[in-house]
């Protein structure tokens, strides 16, 4: 017991108070902004929903070079894609911690947030026998991680790959994106 809880003890120091001057270094600069338009693909969903593209956008702000904030939205079209006479959109608000690890070149990030999901339902042409769930908005929370790559001064190239679990009527998906990040320095 001990010496795993040594051996903790060093990778977190490790990881904590990596210097300025060692060779890896995360991209992530303290008191920053960053702003990313994304394009997305929701898949693995629940209750048999189908995958879907969709957009959203994500707001930054780094306290350090490991640590930050994110507020995000994203907008799935429709998860009931196998099914042409439903409609079912989603969009997820969140507020998510980020923590980047110091590497070089790219820079791995971890990620966990809190927020509510809403899932819209309507039906074209309604089968008078059949039962539909209702829309619904629902508590979700999101982990996953992903890497920002450098391509300029000012600008980041970023994937991402994250579980979004809402309770009750909402979908459980993972949820894939790229974008570019801006990048806003002092």
């Amino acid at each position: 017991m001990r010496l795993s809880v040594r051996v903790f003890s060093v990778i977190l120091g490790m990881t904590f108070f990596h210097t300025a001057g060692a060779s890896a270094q995360s991209v992530a600069e303290p008191k920053t902004v960053t702003v990313t338009p994304l394009i997305s693909a929701g898949f693995g969903t629940s209750d048999g929903f189908g995958g879907s593209a969709g957009v959203g956008a994500a707001i930054g702000y780094d306290f350090t070079s490991n640590l930050g904030v994110e507020g995000e939205f994203t907008h799935l079209f429709d998860v009931a894609g196998n099914d042409a006479n439903v409609d079912a959109p989603v969009q997820n608000y969140s507020a998510n911690a980020i923590y980047h690890f110091n590497m070089r070149r790219a820079t791995p990030y971890a990620t966990f947030g809190l927020g509510v999901e809403h899932i819209g339902r309507s039906v074209k042409n309604p089968d008078i026998l059949a039962l539909y769930a209702p829309p619904s908005t629902e508590i979700a929370y999101n982990f996953g991680g992903g890497v920002k790559y450098p391509l300029s001064q000012n600008f980041l190239a970023r994937g991402d790959v994250r579980r979004i679990q809402a309770n009750d009527l909402a979908p459980n998906y993972w949820r894939l994106y790229g974008g570019v990040t801006w990048w806003v320095k002092r």
